[in-house]
């Protein structure tokens, strides 16, 4: 069994995240029984996913996803999104009876890191995030788990530091890997400024297409990429040891980061240009063509099965590249 999971948002179009003409896209989406049988299926040992893939979460329905995660011997990891705190307090208890005990959240819903056009006042964003963390921390302690707050294309190393740090020991985060480079930070780089708090990490590959006003991030399966999963792995393996890992293949929508703009950097503190190099460098070295084909068979407007296909097909390549990958590594120590 490769020691790994899969997230629900590995399959956008796949899992009905996406919508054309206001109705899902899919005209079967995956439910939380499927994903977790999909995961097995190919050796994994986990899932992340939201509670709304459950349907209902009745009683007898949290029953049988329990029953089958324990069946299964499948690790569970919450997805809640943004974070709010009602819908935390619903969806905790109800995690916890999955076995959770991380559930994984969002500071903010905008991505590209727009925070300027999305957050003109980024403190208040900071102290509001805060404000929700505090006051679930109750319930963390009392079911004993924790929350990873992501860097979702919006958070800094320095924001996720500093929440961590006023949440207290029950907060953490999820590492997305690829994300530093949609808020100018090199990824190894922003890895290791949030190393003590990771919980949680997204196995994710981009592709780098350049712009006039920056750069294109666009999904591409595990190793077709830009990481270095070698180094990266191994990296985590000495340095978060007891952290979950689960595939996320990321968006069928390109990411445009607009780094080149002078407006968007006004979304954030002033920053040393010699701190910004190791990004540049980063992207410099990994940029496609500009000719290059970028388009996901989604923003071709390609149909439902070419959709599905592209997905289970990434999947099943991000699956053999890191078995591949294990073979490589040293032992956990």
């Amino acid at each position: 069994m490769l020691v790994c999971g899969l997230s629900a948002y590995s399959f956008p179009f796949s899992a009905g995240f996406l919508q054309r003409d206001g109705m899902p896209a899919c005209p079967q989406p995956l439910d939380f029984f499927q994903l977790v049988t999909l995961a097995r299926q190919h050796g994994l040992n986990s899932v992340e996913a939201p509670l709304t893939l459950l349907g209902k979460l009745d009683e007898d329905t949290v029953q049988r996803a329990a029953v089958m995660l324990k069946d299964l011997q499948m690790n569970f990891v919450l997805d809640m999104g943004v974070l709010d705190v009602e819908q935390a307090q619903r969806a905790l208890p109800i995690a916890r009876q999955l076995g959770a005990r991380v559930a994984r959240c969002l500071t903010a819903s905008f991505l590209e890191g727009a925070r300027a056009a999305h957050a003109a006042d980024w403190n208040r964003v900071m102290r509001e995030m805060i404000h929700k963390i505090l006051a679930l921390r109750p319930l963390l302690d009392a079911l004993d788990m924790h929350l990873a707050i992501e860097n979702h294309q919006d958070v800094t190393s320095a924001d996720l530091t500093a929440l961590c740090d006023a949440g207290g020991p029950r907060v953490g985060v999820t590492l997305d890997v690829v994300n530093p480079l949609a808020v100018a930070e090199d990824p190894y780089t922003f890895a290791e400024r949030v190393a003590d708090r990771i919980l949680n990490v997204h196995i994710k590959d981009y592709t780098i297409h350049p712009t006039p006003s920056g750069y294109l991030l666009v999904r591409a399966a595990i190793g077709q990429g830009v990481m270095d999963w070698v180094r990266l792995l191994s990296w985590l393996r000495q340095r978060a040891p007891n952290a979950s890992w689960h595939i996320e293949l990321a968006a069928l929508e390109a990411r445009h980061i607009r780094l080149y703009e002078e407006a968007w950097w006004r979304g954030y503190p002033p920053r040393d240009v010699r701190d910004v190099l190791p990004l540049l460098r980063f992207v410099a070295r990994h940029a496609q063509h500009p000719a290059a084909e970028w388009r996901t068979p989604w923003e071709r407007g390609e149909d439902a099965d070419a959709c599905t296909r592209y997905e289970m097909t990434q999947l099943e390549q991000s699956v053999a590249y890191l078995r591949q990958m294990s073979a490589l590594l040293p032992s956990p120590a």
